[in-house]
């Protein structure tokens, strides 16, 4: 069972089964579905341990909070009388299994070490460091592995963290050149000029149409411009076409009045 911080459908969302039970609370709500099966072998147990720690990183916004104690069946919860298979949850979230695992306890098929490490990285994001003993207490309230294990998970994880001074990986960043003109550019930035160059070319388009070979088709039987038919040749709207032909005509009878102001 799980205490989360949502608004309780968030389980919809995620494609996963009606829990078995659901119980609304001031802040969140707990949740839960029965599991069909023999957890007291180890790969049993593996298996269980895996549907945690994909529950927790699935549902990582909502602050996942393992609730060990039984729940209780009253008029505040919703209890449904079913018992799932493991593979009716397999909507949960899981890790990549293409890349072969390594020998070692960060392996990608390692699904509780990466709760761990995710939930250390939320610590340093929101404490600036991780305490050890915030690792051991996450890894005991939601994982059943041997403790010997799981501190080890915690010692490797903690230790990482430590001698990088709680730094976080940004990922690739790509590394511009100063001549690199253009590319430094915010996304308020780049949307301007996305804008501008959409701009120009429309205006290109119609520049072409109404000084072009075809021009006179586009012309009505009075001598106007056939807006309808140009916007459809173009593939513009009308109203793009109207606002680049007025002002190309008035730009153009500005030309023509300075240039017979110039022969004056």
């Amino acid at each position: 069972m799980f205490h989360f911080t949502g608004n309780g459908t968030e389980w919809i969302d995620e494609g996963l089964p009606t829990p078995t039970y659901l119980e609304h609370l001031n802040k969140g709500y707990l949740i839960a579905w029965a599991i069909d099966g023999y957890f007291g072998t180890q790969q049993g147990t593996q298996y269980l341990n895996d549907i945690i720690a994909r529950v927790l990183i699935t549902f990582k916004d909502l602050k996942p909070k393992r609730q060990l104690y039984k729940p209780k069946v009253d008029s505040a919860s919703h209890y449904l009388p079913k018992i799932y298979k493991l593979q009716e949850l397999q909507n949960l979230k899981s890790l990549r299994k293409h890349i072969k695992a390594p020998s070692r306890a960060d392996s990608f098929e390692d699904h509780t070490f990466w709760a761990i490490k995710l939930y250390c990285e939320d610590l340093i994001r929101k404490q600036g460091l991780a305490a050890y003993s915030q690792l051991e207490d996450f890894a005991y309230s939601n994982f059943t592995k041997d403790r010997s294990t799981l501190r080890a998970k915690c010692r490797s994880i903690f230790n990482y963290y430590e001698k990088r001074d709680w730094k976080l990986s940004q990922g690739y960043k790509r590394k511009f050149k100063d001549n690199d003109k253009g590319l430094k550019m915010t996304r308020e930035e780049r949307a301007r000029t996305n804008t501008k160059a959409r701009e120009e070319r429309a205006k290109a388009k119609v520049i072409n149409a109404i000084t072009g070979l075809m021009s006179e088709t586009y012309k009505k039987v009075n001598g106007k411009w056939n807006i309808s038919k140009i916007a459809k040749d173009t593939n513009l709207h009308r109203n793009t076409v109207h606002k680049h032909l007025n002002n190309y005509l008035e730009e153009y009878d500005k030309s023509v009045e300075a240039y017979k102001a110039s022969k004056r």
